[in-house]
């Protein structure tokens, strides 16, 4: 169940038209990514007005002020990152899986059971699917408790075998503030990956231009 929202003015309706193509052709090139979102735009818009009533701001877009709420793709120091010392481990999505990782098959990705992560108490975020540019993606499905609810298998494999290695959820998924996740991914070979969440990140001006910013709750 999506939380509350706030409506949007007509000031912050025309920024978000105004930067909506651009700030998806900006981030990603393929079609089959930027088609993702165009399909779930309302399922966008509706996790902004969560955000604007969470948040307790206006929507400022890709420049938002330091009052104001700006969106970004899902970076991986918003989600991995737990301090303001950076690491490269949380810097980026890159994954390197072993032999031992293929044995064991299932490995914590994002949290884990005991620890699960949270989105930033200054955040909200829609989750539309997975993305995965390594030529021989490592991953043949993905497992999430998000909220408390946990949610069935995601096999992934053949939609991450395609030209396009894009694999789109069933349901788009809204995480608000400060609710928790943990991932798990099936490991089938070993190797380099870089499985990423697709989807819009959105938070204060602040937050967004922090050099160290991180997953701050």
């Amino acid at each position: 169940m999506a939380g509350e929202t706030a409506t949007l003015n007509e000031s912050e309706q025309a920024i978000f038209d105004e930067e909506w193509d651009s700030f998806i052709s900006r981030q990603y090139r393929e079609r089959e990514l930027i088609e993702v979102f165009e399909r779930h735009k309302p399922q966008v818009v509706e996790a902004l007005k969560i955000a604007k009533y969470q948040l307790e701001a206006n929507f400022g877009g890709v420049n938002a002020a330091t009052n104001e709420l700006g969106w970004s793709p899902i970076q991986p120091n918003f989600i991995l990152e737990t301090s303001s010392t950076a690491k490269y481990s949380t810097s980026t999505w890159k994954e390197t899986y072993l032999t031992s990782d293929v044995t064991t098959m299932w490995k914590d990705w994002i949290g884990t059971a005991a620890a699960q992560r949270a989105v930033s108490k200054y955040a909200t975020m829609v989750l539309l699917g997975f993305h995965d540019p390594v030529d021989s993606p490592k991953i043949s499905a993905i497992k999430a408790n998000v909220k408390g609810k946990e949610y069935p298998i995601w096999y992934v494999r053949e939609a991450l075998l395609a030209d396009v290695h894009v694999y789109e959820l069933p349901k788009p998924m809204i995480i608000e503030k400060e609710q928790s996740m943990h991932l798990r991914v099936k490991v089938i070979q070993a190797g380099e990956d870089e499985l990423s969440p697709l989807g819009v990140y959105f938070a204060k001006g602040d937050h967004l231009r922090d050099e160290s910013a991180y997953n701050k709750q």
